[in-house]
């Protein structure tokens, strides 16, 4: 009994200690912020996994009250003030990545998860020329087919007299583009009835974990390392959901194991996969091919990013839209110019030459709930952010939101207003515009969002009338979960179809 209590006593007297440390000795000490967070990490878990509150919007409050640099953890600040962004996230800042965000999802090597710098830098030109403006262009037809897709099923539920889950009906959009587009093969997510394809209702409810993850390193850890067929046992619904997120698994299984075996197979691919660059040697700078686990990291990686992004800004902005019917009665008429035959689709390079068009995406992304701090750790010697000196190892940050809805930057932030990047000062505006990061590490997928967004809305505008099937503003408040979570209703829409 003595020697239990001689352990326990050692571990309280070790965590006070390092309270007291991080309360008035860390290099951190000088910088504002709730005691809770400067003492320990325990004070993010409470406010994320038990409040279930969204630690971005928090921090709204917390600039407000402690200034444009807030301490959040006993070694990491939040920064407020806009142009703080720029000195984090630019071309000149080849910072790793903090290991306590980008750990979360379980994998280890993809382009989006690797920490360091030199290691992102090399995928990223491995895989970069894949998603080229040049590249997106030849696959346009890709995109178009999944989008007349999309309108098919949604013609169907509307014969059927049954509205349309968004945030289901984009994901399946998205998820069939970026499968076909990386490997040349899909699941068929918008055949699903209703859109409800298992793997996207995977997708969207996994995320709810991602906080509890993210603040319990060991137990997610642990969980990772059992087997996922253990796992499956206890999800609900395992005999519909297994098969479909296995289906995935395997596809990726396959395709690598056709293409090691037999690296001719790439020949007969309809267009260029991530296969064909990352098992090319030469596309490598040190020559090595990467191992098995490398491979599907990266597929997992390309599918689960691609998939969620660019469906959430499509709610985001139809929300808008729809509660704003002058404005969508513009993009219907200015659509017309281009697409004045329903059953003859215009051009991407047509669409992008639409001006309200390409404001209301543009406002769309700047109201996309992006309010993970895409955290950095501060290489030795230290750096100036924000005018301040941080101490080298220090872990740094700014969620894009705070950009985003910035008074400093954005008149009336919180309303949305594409005609402001028609203003004459729209111009200064764009470097202000950050959903997909900044700097050497950004995500290279952006051409290919691009086009997916201005298709899709197209699509939508253009070929439905469309009115909100009793979705209150309640029902789209989020959590951040490094994607956007839902836990009310999502948004649902009865979409006619136009028949000229």
């Amino acid at each position: 009994m003595m020697s239990v209590w001689t352990l326990l006593l050692t571990a309280l007297l070790l965590i006070l200690c390092r309270i007291i440390y991080n309360l008035f000795f860390h290099p951190l000490h000088r910088f504002p912020g709730p005691r809770m967070a400067a003492a320990t990490t325990w004070w993010r878990a409470y406010k994320e996994v038990y409040k279930q509150e969204t630690l971005a919007q928090v921090l709204f409050g917390l600039h407000e009250q402690y200034g444009h640099i807030v301490r959040i953890g006993p070694n990491e600040l939040h920064f407020g003030k806009p142009s703080a962004y720029h000195d984090i996230y630019n071309g000149t800042k080849r910072w790793d990545k903090d290991e306590g965000l980008y750990r979360t999802p379980g994998l280890r090597s993809g382009s989006f998860i690797l920490l360091k710098y030199a290691e992102a830098k090399e995928r990223r030109d491995v895989l970069q020329p894949m998603f080229s403006k040049k590249a997106i262009s030849n696959l346009e037809s890709l995109i178009w087919s999944k989008a007349h897709t999309l309108a098919s099923a949604i013609r169907e539920a509307n014969t059927a007299e049954r509205s349309i889950d968004f945030l289901h009906a984009f994901r399946a959009f998205t998820l069939d583009t970026i499968m076909c587009f990386t490997f040349g093969n899909c699941v068929n997510a918008l055949s699903a009835p209703d859109f409800m394809d298992p793997l996207v209702v995977t997708m969207d409810a996994s995320l709810r974990s991602v906080p509890f993850l993210r603040n319990f390193p060991r137990i997610r850890d642990l969980i990772y390392s059992i087997p996922p067929s253990l796992i499956m046992r206890v999800l609900p619904n395992p005999e519909k959901l297994a098969p479909r997120v296995y289906q995935v698994r395997a596809m990726i299984e396959e395709e690598l194991a056709k293409v090691l075996q037999n690296p001719q197979k790439l020949n007969q691919a309809p267009h260029q996969t991530i296969f064909h660059r990352m098992l090319d040697a030469d596309t490598h700078r040190n020559r090595i091919i990467p191992d098995y686990t490398e491979l599907q990291d990266e597929g997992f990686t390309i599918i689960f990013a691609g998939a969620i992004t660019v469906a959430d800004t499509l709610v985001v902005g139809l929300w808008n839209l729809l509660n704003q019917p002058q404005t969508l009665s513009r993009l219907k008429s200015e659509l017309l110019t281009v697409w004045p035959d329903l059953h003859r689709a215009p051009r991407l390079k047509q669409l992008e030459s639409l001006p309200l068009l390409t404001a209301t995406i543009k406002e769309s992304l700047r109201h996309l709930p992006l309010a993970a701090s895409l955290t950095r750790v501060v290489p030795h010697p230290g750096a100036v952010i924000s005018g301040e000196q941080i101490p080298p190892g220090t872990i740094v940050g700014m969620a894009s939101i705070h950009v985003h809805q910035s008074e400093d930057v954005f008149s009336n932030p919180s309303s949305f207003i594409p005609d402001r990047w028609l203003d004459d000062g729209a111009g200064e505006l764009e470097q202000w515009l950050v959903p997909f990061s900044r700097g050497p590490r950004m995500c290279f997928g952006v051409n290919l969002a691009w086009a997916e967004l201005y298709v899709a809305f197209a699509m939508m505008i253009r070929c439905f009338d469309m009115t909100i099937d009793q979705t209150t503003p309640e029902d789209m408040e989020w959590r951040e979960c490094i994607g956007v979570y839902y836990p009310r209703r999502h948004l649902h829409a009865w979409c006619r179809p136009v028949v000229r």
